[in-house]
């Protein structure tokens, strides 16, 4: 099975993420799977291999190092070739496309909140864990006590 495992991101939590995906990524290939790990946020922009070849590209054991700190988005920002503002960095979408689902590896407001899920919704990209509504209504905690406070 081909799985774009998608980390990083721009969010306070892109380390803790990144070595997520890492992890998720080394996991999935122990078990056969052809597993892309890609930061969202810069995507492939220095990638000059094929699509198909991210799946079997080295996975870079720079992301099992958690920083304590969270990162300074604004330095994340600036490094980012393109300048672009989107969530999503260089073919990413494109690489997602090829894939058979993404396993989404996002923490914080950029992955949890259901933008991305909304995208990957409208392109037919499968994608784990919850849909669109669901993690935009998880993301306000107060909303999401008040929806299911009934229920328990």
């Amino acid at each position: 099975m081909k799985i774009v495992v998608l980390a990083g991101g721009l969010s306070p939590e892109r380390n803790v993420s990144l070595s997520t995906g890492t992890m998720v990524a080394e996991a999935l290939r122990s078990l056969g799977h052809r597993a892309a790990l890609v930061d969202m946020y810069f995507g492939l922009e220095d990638y000059r291999g094929s699509l198909e070849e991210c799946f079997d590209a080295p996975i870079s054991a720079a992301g099992k190092k958690i920083s304590r700190e969270a990162p300074d988005l604004e330095q994340v920002r600036a490094r980012r070739k393109d300048k672009s503002g989107s969530l999503f960095g260089s073919r990413v979408l494109e690489l997602c496309a090829l894939s058979d689902v993404v396993f989404l590896a996002l923490h914080g407001p950029c992955g949890e909140d259901g933008r991305v899920q909304a995208a990957f919704d409208l392109l037919g990209i499968p994608y784990t864990g919850a849909g669109s509504l669901g993690s935009a209504i998880a993301m306000d905690k107060d909303l999401t006590k008040r929806l299911v406070s009934d229920l328990v």
